[in-house]
């Protein structure tokens, strides 16, 4: 769960950087403690980032974060900033979504037992080569 928690924690923070960049570059004069603060929050994302892999499969939780990111950051875009979301905007956010969940179910364990014989080679049975 705690990996989890990072990973979300990451994906806030990736997002509040991603659109601090946007706002502090609108905004008039010499970027300086706003970019530093643009800068933490993105370093802190990726660290935060690093701890989620160590439980969760590398794919999974690089696909969560970009998917759930690129989500919220349209859509914060839309909403706070006024920029437009056209229809093909709106299917890629469904697309991304669908792709990050198709990608965590892949990954659970199968709850099947394997059955069949074992793919392990007989270690008996490999002849033996005398020198």
């Amino acid at each position: 769960m705690r990996a989890w928690t990072a990973l979300l924690s990451a994906i806030a923070l990736e997002v509040t950087g991603t659109l601090s960049l946007k706002v502090f570059t609108s905004a008039a004069g010499t970027p300086g403690l706003e970019l530093v603060l643009t800068y933490a929050l993105l370093a802190t994302s990726y660290v935060l980032l690093s701890r989620a892999f160590r439980q969760i499969p590398v794919a999974v939780a690089f696909a969560v974060w970009e998917a759930a990111g690129l989500i919220l950051i349209t859509g914060l875009g839309a909403l706070i900033l006024g920029e437009h979301l056209r229809p093909t905007q709106l299917g890629a956010m469904l697309a991304l979504g669908v792709g990050a969940a198709l990608l965590h179910r892949g990954t659970r364990p199968d709850p099947r037992p394997a059955t069949g014989p074992s793919t392990a080679p007989n270690v008996s049975s490999v002849p033996q080569v005398s020198a």
